[in-house]
């Protein structure tokens, strides 16, 4: 078969299926994914930032469970450029933060293949990190055989808030969508503790805490699919 042949078939498809697409209706499950692009120093990439599970109650009721988890280890060896030398301290770094939420949409008539929302979540979110040295009691000088720890414990946040959004679905039972979100949140920084090999204590900080009203333009570009 000859290129064009090919191609032509392939638009041909995607045309029939892009006219045959149709939004969710009751008993209908979706399960999408949350696309952020990244940019700036690195190579232009997608991450996934949370998975979000909707069932239909009705043809315009829905209800809807998000889940997004992430976890970053780095370790960075610290050279002294006064005296180059003297052998490097490591530094190891782990930061993590689960967050669930659960809500309610309500559909609007739209179109076939366009359908607009509103709704509201709830949600709440743990968070910890941690910063170990090695060779070091500090994190910022050399000390041969030293050992130095950070961590941030009990941190967690709590929100609730309305939603607006819309789904197109282009293609057969595949939708992209966007959402915007308005709502209260409240934050506890959690506390940090430190300690090193020349200790006999722990010190412990209270970071604070923090609340307050706001719009959010929920990053990235929802892409799901419908069951």
């Amino acid at each position: 078969m000859k290129a064009y042949k090919f191609y032509s078939l392939i638009a041909i498809c995607l045309f029939i299926a892009e006219a045959n697409a149709q939004k969710a209706v009751q008993k209908d499950l979706t399960i999408e994914a949350t696309l952020n692009l990244q940019v700036g120093g690195a190579p232009i990439n997608f991450q996934i930032s949370e998975i979000r599970m909707r069932y239909f109650l009705k043809n315009n009721i829905a209800v809807r469970t998000k889940f997004a988890f992430n976890f970053l280890n780095n370790t960075d060896y610290v050279y002294n450029v006064i005296t180059p030398n003297i052998p490097p301290f490591t530094l190891k770094s782990e930061s993590s933060n689960f967050n669930v939420a659960l809500g309610l949409e309500k559909h609007f008539t739209g179109t076939d293949k366009l359908s607009p929302y509103f709704g509201g979540e709830v949600g709440f979110g743990l968070n910890s990190n941690s910063l170990n040295g090695i060779n070091t009691e500090n994190g910022q000088y050399y000390s041969e055989g030293g050992t130095f720890t950070s961590q941030t414990v009990g941190g967690n946040n709590f929100y609730a808030g309305l939603v607006f959004g819309a789904d197109y679905y282009f293609i057969q039972s595949i939708y992209i969508g966007a959402e915007l979100g308005y709502g209260f949140a409240i934050n506890n920084y959690g506390k940090r503790e430190t300690w090193n090999s020349s200790s006999t204590s722990i010190v412990k900080n209270s970071l604070g805490s923090g609340m307050g009203f706001g719009l959010q333009a929920n990053p990235g570009i929802r892409i799901g699919i419908k069951f």
